[in-house]
């Protein structure tokens, strides 16, 4: 298949056992595919470090630091110092990703709120943008958000797949929505009316990999990057527009969001101690 644009994946977890053994292979098939750079999402403080080696070491691999929900009970005192220090790698360029869970509640929901509460007024304080990761709790994750994060803190909505109701308030508070490898399910409908219906400037894609292998790639594990054009395909015809045209918008937003060097390249060096 032709495809003259480029997509950013906005949402990847490069650092799990899955592609212990074939990350460079992985970030080769994205890059022949027009897929990169690659942001690779901390979920606590090791993986985020682990998250922070890797934008050394691979161009074009970007990342986040931060404490998930489901490990916010192990989330101790001086968390919050290291990952202020983490953040200063040229390759962070967010904290995330953060959040609330009550599908699972791993981690105690008032715990959960605490975390969440003290890694916005960081990302205040750095002057960077949340990820934001909300399973069944979207009331109190508003409310949050609301009271927490400084206005000049941009925030994405990963993986959404909720409906124009739950999109709604996400956007009016100058939110972005991030689609998934959900969208080309068949049974998604509520993802899909928000896909349709959100701002083209407000959307985002991810693959979540090594989760959400999109259709028609179900069977591939662990999902990977160079799939991504699975859901960008799938967008276009529910926004009746060309695929590049889509794949153009999503990648300035993104290149936006998380201050991405235009075209792709990356310039990470070490950070200066």
């Amino acid at each position: 298949m032709n495809r003259p644009a480029r997509l950013i994946d906005t949402h990847t977890h490069l650092t799990m056992e899955d592609y212990a053994d074939c990350l460079d292979a992985v970030l080769a098939r994205a890059r022949q595919a027009g897929v990169w750079p690659w942001i690779t999402i901390g979920t606590d403080l090791e993986d985020s470090r682990r998250g922070v080696a890797l934008g050394r070491e691979h161009e074009g691999v970007f990342c986040t630091v931060g404490i998930h929900p489901h490990e916010a009970r192990g989330a101790e005192a001086g968390y919050l110092q290291e990952l202020r220090d983490l953040a200063r790698a040229p390759s962070v360029r967010a904290i995330g990703e953060i959040g609330l869970d009550y599908h699972y509640d791993y981690s105690p929901r008032p715990r959960q709120q605490r975390v969440f509460c003290e890694q916005l007024e960081l990302a205040g304080a750095l002057r960077l943008p949340v990820v934001i990761h909300c399973r069944e709790a979207l009331a109190d994750c508003l409310a949050i958000l609301k009271e927490s994060r400084p206005d000049d803190v941009p925030l994405v909505f990963h993986c959404f797949g909720g409906g124009r109701q739950q999109a709604d308030p996400v956007l009016d508070l100058g939110g972005f929505l991030s689609f998934t490898g959900v969208l080309t399910f068949r049974n998604a409908v509520a993802c899909r009316e928000s896909a349709g219906y959100a701002p083209l400037e407000r959307i985002m894609l991810e693959t979540d990999c090594p989760y959400l292998s999109p259709e028609p790639k179900r069977n591939v594990r662990p999902n990977e990057p160079s799939l991504l054009w699975h859901v960008a395909e799938t967008l276009a015809e529910l926004r009746n527009m060309s695929t590049a045209d889509l794949a153009d918008i999503t990648t300035a937003n993104a290149e936006r969001f998380f201050d991405l060097p235009c075209g792709g390249s990356s310039d990470n060096q070490p950070e200066q101690l």
